[in-house]
């Protein structure tokens, strides 16, 4: 339990009407999860015309919530009522501050990006377990804390900064030093990261997506870039050399950079690319020295992603040939290039949904697909999310695949 009084003390308050001198036994931001002993903190609606978290502080208060925090005036009889002038900066420094700030303890890196971010995390991870580190990661496919892995049910990329310092608590009680945690553009734009401090950040790439959610192009890149402001003060940010992101977001990085690429002269290099059916075979460069290389991932866009996981796991001290025999050694995520192979018939899942990821993928397979086999896709958008995509995608399965 914590006193309300010091969880508030770490958030930006503007009035309190009623005591702080009270047990809080949970934070809770969905009202139906509230208790005995519980704040509630009532989230401002991401989407417009939805209601706010407001509306349901009552119901928070019959549940046994004992303190409410709101960045709308409230009229409760009941209970203690808190003004916030940003409800979601209150839930993750109360948050942050309810579960001891696991962070602070740990070695906790971030990966956004529009595409790439599970891929990366999942072989960092392996990466620093291979290097003899107890690890944890939080991503759309699952998350891991020490020996235990369990699919990620809510399939949120980022969950809110509440379960996100929840979680970093558990890691750091089952003995996790090593996290690594995929950043989504929503996540970024809502804050769900406030609070959590980063030894390393990386970005694997930007390009158009979830513009139905965020605006424009620009607030979409202002809110990848908004990851590198939690880095602490001479940390290291992460970034791809061959991304025409880099020219925008490098100069806006106030710690050094790392950067990596194929093409270009990065810090992390990877030379002599070579395809075969399983994955690619590369020479790794980093800090003069070379090893040879490979991941057992198909895609050019794939040795993008190992090389953004090696420059994250180089920062962390972890040394070239580790790198590289924990790279070797690695399974890609679940669902991302994952194939499945029958008789005659090879199947691969890959999680593609934005324009860029789509004609990756097709265009590699489209390359490891010789005559006379075909080049089947099946392939769908869901839910309300960017509309105008859907036709680009038909167009890019018709210009690279025999049937779909």
């Amino acid at each position: 339990m914590v006193l309300l009084r010091r969880l508030l003390d770490a958030a930006s308050v503007l009035h309190v009407r009623g005591s702080t001198d009270i047990d809080i036994r949970d934070i809770v931001y969905d009202s139906r999860a509230a208790g005995a002993g519980s704040v509630f903190v009532a989230m401002p609606s991401a989407r417009a015309g939805a209601p706010s978290g407001a509306s349901h502080a009552r119901e928070a208060v019959e549940r046994g919530a004992v303190a409410v925090v709101s960045q709308e005036p409230l009229n409760l009889d009941e209970g203690t009522t808190i003004l916030t002038q940003n409800a979601r900066h209150a839930l993750a420094d109360m948050a942050a501050e309810f579960y001891g700030n696991p962070s602070h303890s740990m070695h906790v890196f971030a990966v956004t990006g529009t595409d790439g971010k599970t891929t990366t995390t999942y072989l960092l991870e392996q990466i620093l377990a291979h290097a003899g580190f107890c690890t944890g990661l939080v991503g759309t496919v699952e998350i891991k804390i020490a020996d235990r892995r369990e699919r990620n049910l809510d399939r949120m990329t980022t969950p809110e900064s509440l379960d996100i310092q929840r979680l970093l608590r558990t890691m750091a009680d089952s003995g996790v030093t090593h996290a690594a945690l995929e950043a989504s553009s929503h996540a970024l734009a809502l804050e769900r990261l406030r609070a959590c401090e980063f030894d390393v950040c990386a970005l694997t790439n930007i390009t158009t997506d979830h513009i139905e959610f965020h605006g424009s192009a620009d607030d979409y890149f202002s809110a990848k870039a908004s990851l590198f402001k939690e880095l602490a003060q001479g940390r290291p940010a992460v970034l791809n050399r061959d991304d025409s992101s880099f020219e925008r977001l490098e100069p806006l990085i106030a710690g050094p950079v790392c950067s990596y690429g194929v093409n270009t002269r990065a810090h992390v290099r990877a030379t002599g690319v070579e395809a075969f059916p399983e994955g690619s075979r590369f020479l790794l460069e980093a800090g003069g020295a070379m090893v040879p290389c490979s991941i057992r991932i198909v895609g050019d866009f794939n040795v993008y992603n190992a090389l953004a996981a090696a420059s994250l796991a180089l920062c962390a001290g972890v040394d070239l040939s580790t790198v590289a025999a924990a790279l070797e050694n690695a399974e890609p995520p679940p669902g991302r290039m994952q194939r499945v192979t029958g008789g005659d018939v090879t199947v691969v899942v890959d999680y593609a949904h934005t324009v860029r990821a789509f004609e990756l993928v097709l265009s590699n397979l489209r390359r490891r697909t010789e005559s006379p086999r075909r080049l089947i896709a099946v392939f769908g958008a869901a839910g309300d999310r960017d509309r105008a995509k859907r036709p680009l995608l038909a167009r890019l399965a018709r210009e690279y695949t025999d049937f779909f």
